[in-house]
């Protein structure tokens, strides 16, 4: 599989930034700027994100259709969050697109965008980004995915990700977004913990009063996940219709891992810079 460089580089000042402590990575479904006051209100999201102060933010259902009355621009957001965004439309047409982000303060010197909605009973257009970052001379690989709603198309992605999702040589893989599974024992789950170890998943659906883990982080090696929570603001819990899930990570742990290892494309995923 060809891995598409993208065209732009996140700017390198995260590194100085971040040298000395912990990466702080956070995942936020920003339900198109509407919060659950029914508002939609793009300021609003950006202020939240502010509060994460996040090194890396994987984003889901961004929306930049004219149609829905757009307030901030990507270039307002990537200046007032000092941050570069790599985008992945997963649905486009003549009035704009709607999709997932990954912001990021650090390097991005490969960027993968796969369709993983596909199949005869998979009504959604699902996608799945993959980042290769470089971080305090670590190689750090993200990967941004929001997946299905319908629960055999979702254990099918799952799958997908759990069987080629693989950390790089004395790296880090991490896993992010809107996985869209509220068992917590079965569904897409057990995928999740056989690849990668227990992984702590707290409530982050409905904003208002969260009763499922619908966000997650999962990390591999396990032991760089350091710390992971969700972001209880006054304002996040009107913002969307999710909270935002934080991890911290200790990057040192993830020295000695083992062989480097890319995405593979059994399913004849495409990617695009």
């Amino acid at each position: 599989m060809t891995v598409a460089s993208d065209e732009r580089s996140a700017g390198g000042n995260g590194e100085a930034a971040a040298a000395h402590r912990p990466l702080r990575l956070a995942t936020y479904n920003i339900h198109k700027f509407v919060g659950n006051d029914g508002r939609r209100d793009p300021h609003r999201i950006v202020q939240v994100m502010r509060e994460l102060d996040a090194d890396i933010l994987c984003v889901q259902e961004f929306d930049a259709r004219r149609t829905r009355g757009t307030l901030l621009s990507l270039n307002d957001m990537e200046n007032e969050l000092g941050v570069t965004a790599l985008v992945h439309p997963t649905r486009e047409g003549r009035r704009g697109y709607h999709g997932n982000l990954i912001l990021t303060k650090f390097p991005a010197h490969a960027v993968e965008r796969h369709d993983i909605g596909r199949g005869a009973d998979e009504f959604e257009k699902r996608g799945l980004m993959v980042a290769d970052l470089h971080v305090q001379g670590t190689h750090i690989r993200v990967a941004n995915t929001h997946l299905a709603l319908w629960p055999p198309a979702r254990v099918r992605q799952a799958m997908r990700l759990t069987g080629q999702l693989t950390a790089p040589e004395d790296g880090l893989l991490i896993l992010a977004g809107d996985l869209n599974e509220w068992l917590p024992i079965g569904g897409c789950r057990p995928l999740f913990l056989g690849a990668w170890g227990s992984h702590p998943a707290p409530a982050t659906f409905p904003a208002a009063r969260p009763v499922v883990a619908f966000d997650q982080v999962w990390v591999a090696p396990r032991r760089c996940l350091a710390h992971l929570e969700v972001h209880r603001s006054p304002l996040a819990r009107v913002a969307s219709d999710h909270l935002p899930l934080k991890a911290t990570l200790e990057i040192g742990a993830a020295v000695g891992t083992g062989p480097r290892s890319t995405v593979q494309d059994p399913w004849a995923m495409s990617a695009s810079a």
